[in-house]
């Protein structure tokens, strides 16, 4: 974002290294009408974004099973601990 924000302020090409930033090309935009030029950029935009929102949904998705795991990990190790503890109270050992 800081990126997007930042670029208003540049007053030339120049000023940017073009090689570091992906774009895209629009051909004939400047020679479309004035609200076909809405549609034509959202040709040319909305495959990728889709494709970018999907991506974003799996790593969620994956990001929750992880921490669900995590989770039930944390859980096992806790009762493993507790049942030790009874073990060893059983035997007559104490902590």
């Amino acid at each position: 974002m800081k990126e997007i924000s930042s670029a208003l302020n540049i007053k030339s090409l120049d000023e940017i290294e073009i090689q570091n930033y992906p774009r895209l090309v629009v051909p004939n935009l400047g020679s479309a009408k004035q609200g076909a030029r809405v549609d034509a950029l959202l040709k040319v935009l909305l495959p990728p974004s889709k494709v970018v929102f999907n991506k974003q949904q799996r790593d969620k998705e994956k990001a929750k099973v992880a921490a669900e795991l995590r989770e039930k990990r944390e859980l096992i190790q806790k009762q493993k601990k507790e049942q030790e503890k009874l073990g060893a109270r059983r035997m007559g050992y104490t902590y």
